[in-house]
Order: C-alpha cells, then structure tokens, then sequence
C-alpha cells in the first residue's frame, strides 16, 4: 500500500485561459489542458501546482502555436464539461472525475477513463476502458513481445537483451481503437494491458506529475507520425549505414595459439590457429588500430580480410566499449577510407576528440549527450548526414540515433524474441533497430549463426559485433558453404538497397521499415496477435518468416509450420524459386535447406534493384514511390521521387513509370530503364509510349543477343532474379524482359501495354467442395499428448492432404492420419474441424471437435519472490535477477567465491505457500560458476530454518536442476551454496511452483 495515494476528486470548475483551459478538482488538483494541433492534446496535472511546460526535454514544444486552442469551444451540461475541438469532443465528467474522447466523425468513443486518475507523491496511474477487439502496442523495444493485450510491460531500460527484456524506455503507447498516449516523462513505469482485469488498462508511472498527450489518428502512421511531430522525425541516416557493419575491440583483446580441433579456433594469414584469452602470460599477440602490434591482429587487417572475402564493408567502429588514442584513430580512419569503409568511435558519452570518425557509437542515449553528439557531427561533417548508434533507446532518441544491441548467441530462442522485438520497436516509433549477427557472447553453433544473418540481411541495420566472448562473428566465421551463404544473403541486400532505402523515407512519414502483417492487412484478427509474432512484412512487399528453431525433415532441411500467409485474396510467391501460395492460411510441414530463408514477395509487388531495373510481381493494382538521393545531403530539399504502377486487369497489364521529380547533386539524369515482369507464358500485344508517343519494341530471341540490345523485349523461361543464388537453385523462373534506350529520366512519362498476359491464375482459384470426396469421420484429439503449447489430433486417413480450421483460421499442408500443432497458446480453447483435399477439391468439413491446452509450468511459478544473499552481486548482473522469471536475465557475484563461506541465498513469499519444486536455471554462456554442491532449508514462519534433504551435487551443465518440493509448505526457502564451478557464482534463475491444486482453490 502506497501512503498519500487518492483518487482524482469531483470536477468543480474550469477556465479558459490564454492557451489552456484550466480544471479545478475537489481534492484540490489543478490541470491544464492544452489542444495543441488537431488530434493532439496535453492533460498536465502538476499536484504542486509549479507547471513547468518544458519540465522534460522530450517534446518538441516549438513545434505548435496556439491557433486550434483558440477555436475549440467549450460547454457545460449538467455532469460534465464538453470541449468541441474539430472533429472531437473532450468530454471531462464532472464525478467521477474521468475524460473520455469522442470522435464526432465516427460516432464513437476513441478512449475512456474507466476511473479518476490516482496519485501518490511518487507514482500517477490512469485506468483505461479496454474494449474486447482492442490490442495495444509500443513501449519500446519490449524483446520477445510486440501485440502486449493481456500482458504488463514495463517502461525502463533494464539492461536484458533477451527474451523479456527492455532494450528502450519510451513511455509510448496506441491502441487499435484510433489513439496513442505519450507519457512526458523519464521515470520507469509499468502498463497492464489487461492481464489482470480483460476490461481495464492500468498505466502507471513513478513519477507524481501527471503530464500526458493524447494522440488520435485514423491509422498506425498517422499516429506515429503525430508521436514525431512531438518528439522528432526518426533519423535519416547516410546511404552507407545500409551496409555491412563490423564493431570490434582491437585495443585490449589478446590472442594466443592454439589448434584447428578447437572450436573457436581462428586461422591467420601466418597460418596459424588462435583463440581469445585475457591471460597476459598466455597471449602472443595483441590487437591494435593499425598494426602497431602485429598487423594481423589489428582493425586494418580485418578490413583487409573481409574484402578478400568479398564481404565489403560499409562501417566500422573498432574499440568498441573501451577508449582509444586520438592519433591512433585518425590513422585507422584513413586507411578505412581508403578501403570505402567509414569508421566510427564507440564513447561512453560524447567524443574526446572531433577528427578521424564519420559516426559514433554509445550507451548512452540521454537527450543531453546525444545532442552534444550531434553538435560535434555537424561541425564535423560539414552538416552531412549524421549516423550515431545507441545500445539503449528513449523518447526522442530515434530523431538523432538507431538503436542497436547485441545478445547471447548460439540461442534458437534469441531469433524469434528479436523479430517480435523489431515488430515492436517498430512501432514505438522506433523504425531504425539492428541486433548483431549471432550475439555478442556465447555463440559457435553454425546453423543458428547462419540462420541469423539471413534474416537481419533484411532489416534496417546489418552487422557482427567481436570480441566480447570466445568465439567470432564475423560471417567467413565457418565453413566455405556457409560462408558462400552468408556472401549471397550480403548480393541480396545490396540488391534490396534501393527498397531500403526507399522505406527509410517511408519511416519519416509514421511506416515502420520492419512491419507487423496488421499494418498492410488490417482487417485480419490474427495480424494483431502474438500468433504472427515469428514473421514480418519487409516495408509492404516482403514478407519474411525467419526460421526460428532447429527442428528438421527426414533431409536434414529446416522444418517450417505455423507460417502465415495474410489475405485469401493475396497471392504469395517464394522469392528464390517462383513457387506461388494462396492467402488467408497457415502453411504447415514446409522443408528449407540451409540456403534458402522463407522470404515470399507479395502480388503486386514492384522493385527497384538499382539504376532503374524494375521488377514487377503483377497482381491486382500496386504502386511504390522510390527515393534517391546521394546518401549524404540533407535528404528533405535535395532527393528524387519515382513514381511506378502496376494493374492488372484481367488478362491486361498495365505499367506506367511517371517521370522523376526533384534533384541532387551528382545526379545522372540520362538513363536506361529495365524492366523485368514475371509471367507464366508467353504474353502477347506489347505496346509502348513515352510521353504519349508510340514507340516500336523489337523482339529477341536468345540471351545473347538481347544482351547486346539496346532496346527491345525477351521472354525469358529460365529468368535468375537473384544470380548469386544460382548454385542452390539452378532453375530459373519465366519472365519478360524489356530494355529502354537511355532517356532524359525527368521528362520520359513510360507506359507499357501487354494483352493476354497471365501471372498466377491458377494459384488464386479457390477449392471447391466436392461431394464425392468423403468427408472425414471422427476426427479426434489425442488427450495423452495434451501439453500447454500443443495438440495433436488424428483421423482415418482417406486423402494425402488434410485441411484443418482452427478458431476460424485455415491451416493447409498437413499429411498423413496425425498431425502435432505446436506454438500454441497456454490454457485456451481450440475449435476444430477437418476435411480432406485433393488437389483443389475438398470434402465438406468434419464435426466441430477440440480441446484446451494445458496452462503454462510458468503459471504456477510464485511471482514476487524477495532474494537477499551474503555475497554482493555484480552491479550489471543485481541479485533481483534470479527472481525475476526472465530466463534472459542473470545474477552473478561480484566478488571471488570462497568454499570456506558458504554463499546463502535466502527466498520469501509474501504468504505459506504449498509447493511442487524449486528449478534453478543456470547461465548458458559456458559452463564456469555453476554451483555444483548445495543444501537447502525450509522455513515456516520466515525465521527459522530446518534442513530439507541431504546436500545435493549438481554437475555444471545447461540443463535445469530441479529440487522435488511436493507437498512442502514454507515461507521462505534457503539455498545454500558450497561450491562452484568457477571463481564467481551465477545463475539466469531460481523458480518456486505451487501445487497444481492451487488453480483449483483460485477459480
């Protein structure tokens, strides 16, 4: 219980004052309201009266006047006070004292308060009516969650780069049903979205000051791009930030021998097998900027060995998190240029010295420090564009920063949490966000490295972060296979560049460059949810499904279920092999090898693969605007915008390239133009105009010798969009290439006709019911393999091919008499029913049939255990940690375990509780300070302790050490430790489970 804590009393006056109106509360309070532009408002509640506007530096206040204050108009009715501001209505009760806001266009309420604010000296809390269909977002980059309805999130930055973790604090969040709330201030805070009463949103703050804006807006962007108007457009950095990417230590890492047979062994150019160490005894080489030690262990020569492995680098940052000489610096910098690479400082606040980087790097995204940041680039780089990264993120920060972060490597687990966490941050408003490629520590499984790089080739930063841990990131890491991989994936985003580039001013106007699949299909339920958390829209013509676990086929290719593909109206088509699906399903038992990422362009889809070379997906009507510029220059005045179209209609398509608008320096303005339109047969009736004037198209016949033209047309039947792929996937696609002679770009309108043109038809017919083909008879479920997160069912097989609705979503690609849905949901309901398919018919559907999953083991865990210790913990790795029921967090002594004190670890419930068992989950970086013997004692009252058990040897491991507890009742429980596996003790986490009898008592 908070002392002092009161809710809001009866409204009993207000004012319009010079630009704001002023509200009188009963219980003494005094707010401002301020109507700032349209649809965006700032409630202010200061108990203390004091009323400093600018009492944060989060909002960019200058940006408004006083002009939509001044015509809104107020009017009192008998309980309450109504504020008419364009199309929206702020409608104040006078008791109980809450705020809804009605949209007058929509005859509905965007938002309601369910009751009076609460106040306390130290914390302010608004509880919102949440409506049955409304999900909620934002919050920053919440790792592992981006749809929170149902969940609490927290608002702060706590250091957890894993599942659970909060990489940014942005006090930030919007809701489906047209509105956004942006908290004014930098105290942690905690939003519930439902968690524990479905019906009400709880958003706290440990801040006394309730200083609040509210947005509204008609869509994802435009709320968005009203959060920037209020603390900054995201930052516009230069071109190159899209490339490769390599952060490093050559200042203080040390090597020393070692041999090939070693795991994380490295080969160097002397031929010779080296490992990291921190022993100065050991080492035999030492890293420096520029060989000032032995050049193969310097930043120079990694520059070197990534261009003779043709990875080119973009950026480069090489002391990473610790200091370096001014002088050394600028010397690494020169020779990076020379290389086309830009080199960036790592500082802890802002630089110490001005000469020698292009960009900087911190952990620290204070207002203040960024700013000085940013100062210090613009003198610099003569005001070009400016590039900063911060491992951490706050409101505001994405006008002058991306946000970056590493994780644990080596970790499955670790590539789902950080897609949804993209989606997420996404969002929050923050669009520019990059995790390095496998990690930082931990690490040395190839498959997961190289699954890793696939997918973050295609998001908005690509890049390895070294020499934290014991095994390398860079991406020649492995074998020549996989090398071979990653240098593909490295071609596809240098062909993918333009698109990029393209969505980073896409960003500026409020669209996240990773996006959740609700922002291109709003209109599907499933879109909102965590369901869809896996995979992403790419901008709004990729969809990528990352390949998120290790489970295989009987060919040792990644097994892929639970891919959802949107809209039953949509045609999807695999990006490497051509191979065209259906919308609106869930696809299931899909096979990937190694080399192949599920990435599926959607109909419709049109690229720019650089200089003018257009490929064309036709389906339905689509159009993209592309933006150049030179990479450098304010992008705002100086860039260009080309406008491409596509409809196709019926067996008639249509293109039309408008002329470029706008201009840069250095910009070539005579070009050629390609066209690349991926067909099923040979179209015919190929008509061109420019500028409304018809022009001839000859035809060629061979590859060859459309090579050498200069203008004409190729139906090609065996097309390689991506050629560094070839060696996977030798057989190519149909397609229709056009080539345009070199035309004044600004001053050329294209348009291109082509009759009997067919491009998926087949793909988009729909099954049909076929009353010979028997419907399937009792289908069931197995209750013996009823688990929290799967189901499996079986039925009398009749057909090769099943198809399965679950709660209304179609689930295809299911063989065989049985199937195992995983990924489900704990404690919900399943409704199913079955039918059989062949080819495009299918059966009438089975009876409805199902089952609920079980609830969670995590249910049961007792939240809010209090841990207190004898040993002082890291401050990076604090003691709250191990009860925190974050697996990515981890505990870690401070100082050197001594067997002579035994290290105690005492835990308390806030009552008696009736346990099952107590987990203690280790680190899974390696293997040292695991506890490895210990005891532990029971406790009635809190106080007094008697022995449970005999000491228990637990080996140092991955694996859980569970401690059976059944029918045990205690208070507090002590784990005492009497030896480790290392000089320290840690540990991710120690969990108590109630009896399962406790779910039974509760509901």
């Amino acid at each position: 219980m908070q002392l002092n804590r009161h809710q809001l009393g009866q409204l009993v006056g207000a004012n319009k004052r010079e630009h704001f109106y002023e509200l009188h509360y009963a219980t003494g309070e005094i707010a401002h309201l301020y109507i700032l532009a349209d649809g965006i408002f700032r409630y202010f509640l200061d108990p203390n009266n004091n009323f400093d506007e600018a009492h944060t530096d989060l909002v960019q206040l200058e940006n408004f006047d006083n002009s939509y204050f001044e015509k809104s108009r107020p009017r009192a009715t008998s309980d309450s006070l109504i504020i008419q501001t364009g199309d929206y209505q702020l409608i104040f009760q006078q008791k109980p004292a809450t705020m809804t806001i009605f949209d007058n266009h929509l005859h509905r309420s965007r938002m309601s308060q369910l009751s009076p604010l609460e106040i306390a000296p130290t914390q302010t809390c608004e509880i919102l009516q949440q409506n049955k269909n409304e999900f909620y977002f934002g919050g920053g980059l919440q790792n592992g969650s981006f749809s929170h309805k149902g969940k609490q999130i927290e608002i702060k930055h706590d250091q957890i780069t894993g599942a659970g973790g909060v990489i940014s604090q942005v006090p930030f969040f919007w809701s489906n049903a047209g509105f956004a709330e942006f908290r004014n201030t930098t105290a942690n805070g905690s939003y519930d979205f439902g968690s524990i009463n479905p019906q009400a949103s709880k958003i706290a703050h440990n801040d006394g000051i309730f200083d609040n804006f509210y947005l509204l807006g008609d869509s994802p962007s435009q709320l968005l791009a009203k959060y920037y108007l209020l603390t900054g457009q995201p930052l516009m950095p230069p071109k190159y930030s899209l490339g490769l990417g390599y952060l490093g230590n050559f200042v203080s890492t040390m090597w020393q021998p070692s041999e090939a047979k070693q795991r994380n062994a490295n080969l160097f150019e002397d031929g010779g097998y080296y490992v990291r160490t921190q022993d100065e005894t050991a080492a035999s080489g030492k890293a420096s900027l520029n060989g000032e030690e032995e050049y193969q262990f310097s930043a120079r020569a990694m520059i070197d060995r990534f261009h003779k492995r043709d990875f080119p680098l973009a950026w480069f940052v090489p002391n990473y998190q610790v200091p370096v000489e001014a002088a050394t610096f600028a010397t690494f910098s020169e020779y990076a240029k020379t290389q086309g690479v830009e080199s960036g400082l790592w500082t802890n606040s802002s630089p110490a010295f001005a000469k020698g980087f292009s960009f900087l790097a911190t952990n620290d995204s204070s207002s203040e420090t960024l700013k000085r940041s940013s100062n210090v680039l613009k003198e610099l780089l003569d005001h070009k564009r400016q590039f900063i990264l911060t491992n951490n993120g706050i409101a505001g920060s994405q006008k002058s920063a991306a946000l970056f972060f590493g994780d644990n490597g080596g970790n499955w687990e670790n590539i789902g949490t950080q897609v949804a966490g993209f989606i997420g941050a996404g969002l929050s408003g923050e669009p520019l966000v990059g995790s390095s490629v496998d990690g930082t520590l931990g690490g040395g499984n190839a498959q997961i490295a190289i699954r890793d790089f696939e997918w973050k080739a295609l998001t908005p930063l690509l890049f390895s972060i070294d020499d934290q841990g014991n095994y390398s990131k860079h991406p020649f890491a492995y074998n020549h296979k996989m090398t071979q991989i990653n240098r593909s994936y490295l071609a596809l985003r240098k062909h993918l560049t333009p698109y990029l580039y393209t969505l980073l001013y896409q960003a500026q106007l409020g669209n996240p460059i990773v996006r959740a699949l609700f922002l291109e299909f709003p209109h599907e339920q499933i879109n909102y949810t965590s369901q869809v958390k896996h995979e992403f829209m790419l901008g709004s013509n990729l969809l990528v499904a990352p390949i998120t676990n290790g489970r295989e086929d009987g060919a040792g290719n990644s097994r892929k279920d639970n891919l959802y593909l949107p809209s039953h109206r949509m045609m999807w088509i695999d990006l490497f092999t051509g191979e065209k699906y259906m919308g609106g399903r869930v696809y299931n038992q899909l096979s990937y090898p190694t080399w192949h990422l599920p990435i599926f362009v959607k109909g419709g889809a049109i690229f720019d693969l650089g200089d003018r070379n257009f490929v064309f997906y036709p389906h339905g009507q689509s159009e993209i605007t592309f933006y150049d510029d030179n990479g450098n220059i304010d992008y705002l005045h100086h860039h260009t915008e080309t406008k491409v179209s596509s409809t196709l209609e019926g067996s008639q398509l249509t293109i039309v390239i408008e002329p470029t608008k706008g201009d840069f320096t250095g910009m070539t303005t005579e070009k050629a133009t390609n066209l690349v339109i991926l067909c099923d047969e040979y179209p015919d009736g190929i008509s061109l105009k420019i500028n409304d004037q018809p022009v001839k198209m000859q035809e060629y016949g061979t590859v060859d010798t459309f090579a050498h033209a200069r203008e004409g047309f190729f139906y090609n039947t065996n097309y390689n969009l991506l050629p560094e792929f070839a060696q996977y996937q030798p057989k190519g696609q149909t397609a229709l290439q056009i080539k345009l002679a070199p035309r004044e770009i600004t001053d050329s309108k294209i348009e291109l006709t082509i009759r009997n043109f067919n491009y998926g038809a087949q793909t988009l017919v729909h099954s049909i019911t076929d009353s010979l083909l028997r419907s399937p008879k009792q289908p069931s479920v197995d209750q013996d393999q009823i688990t929290a997160h799967s189901l499996t069912i079986t039925w009398p097989k009749v057909t090769d091919q099943v198809q399965v609705e679950i709660n209304g979503i179609l689930y295809d690609g299911i063989s065989g008499d049985s199937y195992t849905f995983h990924e489900l949901t704990p404690n919900t309901r399943y409704l199913m029913r079955l039918r059989n398919v062949s080819g495009n018919k299918a059966s009438e559907w089975s009876e409805p049939f199902g089952a609920i999953t079980k609830r969670a083991a995590r249910d049961y865990a007792i939240h809010g255990v209090k841990v207190k210790s004898n040993y002082e913990a890291n401050p990076e790795h604090p003691l709250a940690y191990l009860t925190d029921l974050k697996s990515a967090s981890e505990w870690q002594t401070k100082d050197k375990f001594d067997e002579t004190n035994p290290l105690t670890l005492t835990f308390t419930f806030d009552k008696l509780e009736k346990l099952s068992r107590m987990t203690f989950v280790p680190h899974n970086i390696d293997h040292q300070n695991d506890p490895t013997e210990v005891s532990v004692e029971l406790s009635l009252d809190g106080q007094n302790f008697e022995p449970y058990g005999n000491h228990y040897a637990w080996k140092a491991d991955s694996k859980n050490k569970v401690i059976g507890l059944r029918d045990v009742q205690a208070r507090a429980v002590r784990l005492t430790i009497h030896q480790s596996s290392g000089p320290l003790v840690a540990g991710k986490e120690v969990v108590f489970y109630r009896d399962k009898s406790y779910f039974d008592k509760t509901e």
